[in-house]
């Protein structure tokens, strides 16, 4: 069960504190540091187009380097203020997720199958 995350946008805007980035360069980020990667790049570029739509990153044509034009993504002040609240957001989740593990290992653990 493969779930797309909500918090996609969470973590485009927390790579893009280490700095401005592509689509491409964001993806690939996700594929090597997410534990479990539910994202591809129709995701990405959907999420990215509302983070901007929001106010939360700037788009800019960086063609500093290479023979084609680069839009390039950058974290905004918004962008910020919306990382703490995903902060938040998932925090509370994870005590829920937490208490339904406990719970969870205790049922099994009684053997009431």
């Amino acid at each position: 069960m493969k779930h797309t995350g909500r918090h996609t946008g969470a973590f485009l805007l927390l790579f893009l504190t280490e700095g401005d980035s592509y689509g491409g360069q964001l993806l690939q980020k996700c594929e090597e540091k997410l534990p479990i990667n539910p994202i591809d790049s129709a995701i990405i570029y959907r999420t990215l187009k509302k983070l901007e739509k929001e106010g939360a990153v700037e788009s800019y044509v960086d063609i500093s380097d290479s023979d084609k034009p680069i839009k390039m993504y950058k974290i905004t002040s918004v962008g910020k203020e919306q990382l703490e609240d995903f902060q938040m957001d998932i925090e509370e989740k994870m005590k829920n997720l937490s208490f339904f593990l406990a719970q969870y290992k205790k049922w099994k653990g009684s053997s009431h199958d």
